[in-house]
């Protein structure tokens, strides 16, 4: 029963202390016990407690004997117990915000030959040695020596193009500063289903026939360390996580906000040990961003959407500053990376707001946040079998492993070629979040806490046209002492 309680917990995503382990093992029916309890959660926590446990009984027995008193419609749902620390505030910790790095005033690019070379060039370079520091690729040879040699081969390149043959074989032409090549993925290789992308940089290593075609035996991506643990601090503070709030569109959900600023304004112990709200782009609806968009704008003037928005941001507590970045829908140049909202804009918010641009690595508290608004999810839906929109936290895993947040270049990203790629993942984070889907959901993966916010925005027509059902008004919510997170839904 032991496996079977370990392997359910993992097919959910969370894991289950060794005290709450013992304690279901003493009980009837423990794996309907532990399936009930992971239901009363609005999603898995990272951990089950014996306390989350012991507090979702309680609850059951006392709702089992106030059955004939019928709960209110409007109950959120009810966060672990774990998670709920009784007299910590955010209030009691001054704001610790850091943005260690974006590309604000410093994009240099001009669109020319030059730029583009270099713009490739540096992400060769870095994902390059990224991959030779791996003892996979230790003593990897360049392609051209790798052309020539008679025994396995191991090199580094970027994919030029990814083709399937009538076979079902693929073929990856792969290029590094000096030569290209080309490699065999086998339709009956253990490669097969393996995802590769144009544009990415990754390690190959195989045997080169005597055509000059490598057989690939594996692939080896820069990814993170698998040893790494969540990089807490030591403050009980907590960060939010929103996007997509569309203020402007016809479809903004001014309901649901209400609720979540009566809540963070006056609710319980979680709302009052908030210190960070993280806005992961999209925050206005935007002007001219889609063929007839004035059709379905409440505000058709740029200024007075940030405006409105401003308004609604300063009804937040003095408890919690801001961290905001752009989207596609934002007023500054649409190529990423973006740089933070023009001074203009930024006048408009009080003090308690942080602007930063797109994406960008903020520290909260010494808890290294990466922050990117998620539009190169369309570019991975759209070229990687099986991956949705509703399932962007596969998307946000497959960046993490590839070490780049939109590596596929002239899809639908548009991307500037500066003379660095600020989207290299070079710093691994402690929290990656994205938005632009108009879903939600939390995750872990190697020690990372990932994050998709959720919208504020209704079904608009085009995504009904699509048949795309948004998860509005959730609030995922991060312990940056423990990672540990929760969604609250309004």
């Amino acid at each position: 029963m032991r496996e079977t309680l370990l392997a359910f917990v993992s097919q959910k995503g969370t894991l289950l202390e060794p005290a709450a382990m013992d304690y279901l093992l003493r009980q009837e029916n423990p794996l309907v016990r532990l399936e009930r309890l992971l239901g009363t959660f609005p999603s898995a926590p990272l951990v089950v407690t014996l306390q989350d446990m012991l507090d979702a009984e309680a609850i059951a027995r006392r709702a089992a004997s106030q059955a004939s008193t019928p709960a209110p419609a409007s109950v959120v749902p009810p966060v672990a117990a774990s998670f709920r620390r009784v007299g910590e505030r955010a209030a009691d910790h001054a704001p610790d915000v850091t943005i260690l790095r974006d590309i604000t005033g410093q994009s240099t690019c001009e669109g020319t030959i030059d730029d583009f070379t270099r713009y490739f060039r540096h992400r060769f370079q870095v994902l390059g040695g990224m991959l030779r520091s791996r003892r996979d690729l230790h003593g990897a040879l360049d392609i051209a020596k790798s052309r020539k040699s008679t025994r396995d081969v191991r090199f580094v390149g970027m994919v030029s193009e990814v083709r399937t043959t009538r076979n079902g074989h693929r073929i990856l032409d792969v290029e590094d500063e000096a030569d290209r090549i080309s490699v065999l993925l086998p339709a009956d290789s253990p490669l097969a289903p393996e995802v590769v992308v144009p544009d990415e940089v990754l390690g190959i290593a195989g045997t080169v026939n005597d055509r000059g075609l490598v057989i690939a035996q594996s692939l080896i991506r820069p990814d993170i360390p698998v040893t790494r643990s969540f990089r807490g601090t030591r403050d009980p503070v907590r960060a939010a996580f929103m996007s997509d709030i569309h203020v402007g569109s016809r479809t903004f959900l001014e309901e649901k906000w209400a609720k979540f600023l009566a809540w963070i304004q006056d609710g319980d112990e979680v709302a009052r040990s908030i210190r960070y709200l993280v806005v992961s782009g999209d925050v206005v609806d935007g002007i001219g961003v889609f063929p007839r968009q004035d059709e379905e704008l409440a505000i058709d003037d740029i200024y007075g959407q940030y405006e409105a928005l401003a308004a609604h941001l300063a009804s937040l507590p003095d408890h919690v500053t801001v961290v905001m970045i752009p989207g596609n829908h934002d007023a500054v140049r649409p190529a990423e990376p973006q740089p933070a909202l023009p001074a203009s804009i930024q006048k408009l918010f009080d003090s308690s707001v942080v602007f930063a641009g797109n994406p960008s690595l903020v520290s909260l508290h010494g808890v290294r946040i990466l922050a990117y608004h998620g539009r190169s999810m369309d570019d991975f839906v759209s070229s990687v079998p099986g991956l949705s929109y509703h399932r962007p936290l596969d998307a946000m895993k497959l960046m993490l492993r590839m070490r780049h947040l939109a590596p596929i270049y002239g899809g639908k990203t548009p991307i500037a070629p500066e003379a660095k790629d600020h989207l290299i993942v070079e710093e691994v984070p402690d929290i990656f979040v994205t938005g632009h889907v108009h879903s939600v959901g939390v995750d872990a993966y190697r020690g990372v806490v990932l994050v998709n916010s959720s919208t504020w925005q209704a079904q608009t027509p085009y995504q009904k046209m699509r048949n795309i059902e948004p998860l509005p008004a959730r609030l995922p919510i991060v312990d940056l002492a423990t990672g540990q997170a929760v969604v609250r839904e309004f």
